[in-house]
């Protein structure tokens, strides 16, 4: 069950998140009454007119009951998570107004806390689940699902500090473990302990679409938008097919139609305003966009400043590198590293060189492809205020070139 929203009680050595009631409950009256109402209708307590076959009298109950059933978890519902370090236990309880059901964990079977990402639909936003993870946890347990990646680190982060626990991040395609010891630890300071700070700069790869600039106090980095390729061309084609259509079936018909001539010129000018002139440009458009789009990324050993055009739309952020908590660039390996199999258990293997999917068999060549085709997820920039993304969509190894540089010049 969401966490999400979810009111917190913290004390020395107790920690209780609850959800349910309030807003919840608003939602769920009219279920519920809609529920009961339907029920009653076979009854005959509510004056309804039935007509039909005998077996519907049963639909009504069964319906009824479902929508009653749901209005009835929402309004009364509740939730509740505790955890008590005195007496070295985790409590998870559900019940109806007042706990009915309870199940126990020791405290000492937590193994981490997990931050991942949960993509979207067009009809849900993305979110960020925040759970606990342990050998004698059956499936991990869904603390809270923010849908902001700030809001779900922090409380992670407190939530990892509380249990002394590491905090693992998949939620960029790589797996970032801090231990609780360092999770407000700087990325620059992080990479200087753990001695990635002297790992030496890959060469340059050969065909870089970057253009890097050496500067006085850093590094800039011209990174021009993607390579139109024919489906970027897609639509255009669409809307000249669907224009090419209109101007030669349905005009000469409009010029046909027994109409006073304004009212003609005027159906001519909506229509071909509408179906043949908007699409059009509107296509073209999109494409010139895509080819004038640019990112501008400035690298110094006290901030990383990102501005970028995109979709005719210039957008600037800045971190500086005192407050850099995270700096990421998943390859290939990695994303699959973090992707689970339903039913299936996951292997852990040793580089061999070729890519693999969870369960160890080799990453089928179509998927591969596809891959290659979609170029790299980037590089992400994060601090506890912000999340910067850029560089998504070259090739990897220049996107491994690039993140190279800033971590070698930030933590200089």
């Amino acid at each position: 069950m969401n966490l999400k929203p979810f009111k917190l009680k913290k004390g020395a050595d107790t920690l209780e998140m609850t959800s349910g009631g309030g807003c919840l409950s608003l939602f769920g009256i009219p279920f519920l009454l809609a529920g009961l109402f339907i029920m009653q209708i076979p009854l005959g307590l509510i004056p309804v007119e039935q007509e039909g076959e005998p077996w519907m009298r049963l639909f009504f109950p069964v319906f009824g009951g479902i929508f009653a059933a749901v209005g009835a978890g929402l309004v009364f519902g509740r939730y509740g998570l505790i955890l008590d370090r005195t007496r070295g236990r985790m409590v998870q309880w559900w019940g109806l107004l007042v706990p009915m059901k309870r199940r126990e964990y020791l405290l000492d079977v937590i193994r981490q806390v997990d931050l991942d990402l949960s993509r979207g639909d067009n009809d849900s936003a993305d979110t960020w689940p925040v759970t606990i993870s342990g050998a004698g946890i059956p499936k991990p347990i869904i603390v809270t699902q923010p849908t902001e990646y700030t809001e779900a680190r922090r409380f992670a982060e407190e939530l990892a500090r509380f249990l002394n626990k590491p905090l693992v991040d998949s939620s960029t395609g790589e797996r970032v473990t801090r231990d609780p010891d360092h999770l407000d630890e700087s990325y620059r300071d992080r990479v200087r302990r753990t001695g990635e700070a002297s790992a030496p700069v890959p060469p340059e790869p050969p065909e870089m679409r970057t253009r890097v600039e050496h500067t006085g106090e850093g590094y800039v980095f011209n990174i021009p938008g993607p390579p139109l390729k024919w489906f970027h061309y897609i639509p255009v084609a669409i809307s000249l097919a669907i224009a090419g259509s209109v101007a030669f079936f349905f005009l000469p018909a409009i010029l046909t139609l027994p109409m006073p001539e304004i009212v003609r010129y005027l159906a001519l000018g909506i229509v071909g305003l509408v179906f043949v002139a908007v699409p059009v440009l509107s296509a073209l458009l999109h494409v010139l966009r895509l080819k004038n789009q640019f990112e501008r990324v400035t690298v110094t050993k006290a901030f990383l400043r990102v501005e970028t055009l995109k979709e005719g739309k210039r957008f600037s952020f800045e971190v500086p590198v005192d407050e850099l908590e995270d700096l990421t660039t998943p390859s290939t390996r990695s994303v699959m590293d973090t992707l689970e199999v339903p039913g299936k258990k996951k292997v852990f293997l040793e580089d061999t060189g070729t890519p693999r999917m969870p369960d160890g068999r080799p990453v089928p060549r179509f998927l591969l492809s596809l891959i290659k085709l979609a170029g790299s997820r980037g590089i992400t920039a994060r601090s506890d205020k912000t999340v910067v993304e850029f560089a998504q969509g070259l090739e990897e190894a220049e996107t491994h070139y690039l993140f190279a540089l800033i971590r070698k010049k930030i933590s200089s």
